[in-house]
């Protein structure tokens, strides 16, 4: 059911967990993994350089994972970025363009005023994506 698992992917903690949990699932039903990540437009990146070098840099970094996570797992990993400022309806809306069985998202389960203030990015996939979704929370041991 679950051959193309789309994972969002920011480089933390919570977003490795994600990426293990995928390969685990994607290894098990012989599927695949698609690592996206979320860039900002070019008038939301900090002025501290130039953006396009930005924009290089993160996709540069989706790709060497990808490929590293392809040859050490024996899954097939692809990758996809995104540009925009909302990460949840960024990830949906790759879904929607390019296909997936399932998301795949890390959360830090924050509580109380944090998480009314900071919102949560898993919670805003699970209202909107129109597959199923997989949250890996952090006591979630892979």
């Amino acid at each position: 059911m679950f051959k193309k698992l789309v994972v969002g992917v920011d480089f933390s903690e919570h977003s490795d967990r994600a990426v293990k949990a995928a390969l685990q699932v994607a290894r098990s039903v012989g599927g695949s993994v698609v690592l996206v990540g979320v860039i900002p437009s070019p008038s939301e990146i900090v002025p501290s350089g130039n953006s396009e070098d930005q924009v290089t840099g993160i996709e540069h970094r989706m790709r060497e994972l990808a490929a590293e996570l392809s040859k050490s797992s024996g899954v097939s990993v692809d990758y996809g970025v995104e540009v925009g400022h909302d990460p949840a309806g960024a990830l949906t809306r790759f879904v929607a363009t390019w296909g997936g069985d399932a998301l795949v998202v890390g959360t830090s389960a924050r509580t109380g005023l944090n998480r009314v203030l900071v919102g949560s990015i898993a919670e805003r996939v699970l209202r909107s994506s129109t597959v199923p979704v997989l949250v890996i929370g952090p006591s979630v041991a892979i």
